[in-house]
């Protein structure tokens, strides 16, 4: 028998799928019980039903002869609470009393609502690193902001110190130390004479003086060597 016909006869035992649905009310928290309901079609009573989550079974119930469906009651707070992606599964006897396996149900997905008390937290928690990230950029910029005044306070002083070098006149007035060589004729004609042993003419016994350096850069003055007097 080709493979095509076989497939088309085992498509043709297959049974529909049950519907699924999540009776109210909703668990709000883990300690809260989950009622599942699961409901076979029409020319299905008394089906063997289980409830599997994320491919794991839950529970195994069996409809009652003359119902379709069973509801699956998850007490809260025990190891078969959490929450999930739920689907279910039927089972019937044929007419030559082989099992038949359903197809399964859709998914229906099991979650609890955030406790107020954790939002309050992250919200509190969000808010705080949010101030601190704040606070760290205010100080950054404030920092900045200083270090950039102080750079500028110490360019302006430095520019203040060479402007004063500059202008500040480091020269000396040479003519405080003029050294003035002027003699005086009574007193030097005669020592010179006494020296000397000679006279001088009167025409040649006038003072002789010596040049006063008045210019910025004062001459050396000029010496003389006299013989001792014997």
């Amino acid at each position: 028998m080709p493979w095509t016909i076989l497939l088309f006869a085992a498509g043709s035992l297959a049974i529909p799928a049950p519907s699924i649905l999540l009776v109210p009310p909703h668990p709000s928290s883990q300690e809260d019980p989950i009622h599942i309901t699961c409901m076979a079609p029409e020319g299905f009573p008394g089906a063997n039903f289980t409830l599997y989550r994320g491919g794991q079974v839950v529970q195994l119930l069996q409809a009652p002869v003359d119902q379709l469906g069973v509801t699956f009651n998850l007490s809260g707070g025990g190891r078969e609470a959490p929450g999930g992606p739920f689907y279910c599964q039927y089972r019937v006897l044929s007419e030559d009393l082989k099992p038949q396996l359903s197809d399964p149900s859709e998914v229906v997905n099991v979650s609890y609502p955030v406790p107020t008390w954790i939002l309050a937290l992250s919200l509190s928690l969000a808010g705080a690193l949010l101030l601190l990230a704040g606070l760290v950029a205010i100080a950054v910029v404030v920092r900045k902001v200083k270090v950039k005044n102080l750079q500028k306070k110490r360019q302006r002083e430095s520019c203040w110190v060479q402007i004063n070098f500059a202008t500040t006149d480091m020269t000396f007035d040479n003519s405080l130390f003029a050294i003035s060589m002027k003699m005086n004729p009574e007193e030097d004609a005669p020592t010179l004479d006494a020296c000397s042993g000679s006279t001088e003419t009167p025409g040649s016994s006038g003072p002789r003086k010596r040049p006063t350096s008045t210019s910025s850069s004062p001459e050396p003055p000029e010496f003389s060597t006299f013989r001792a007097c014997q």
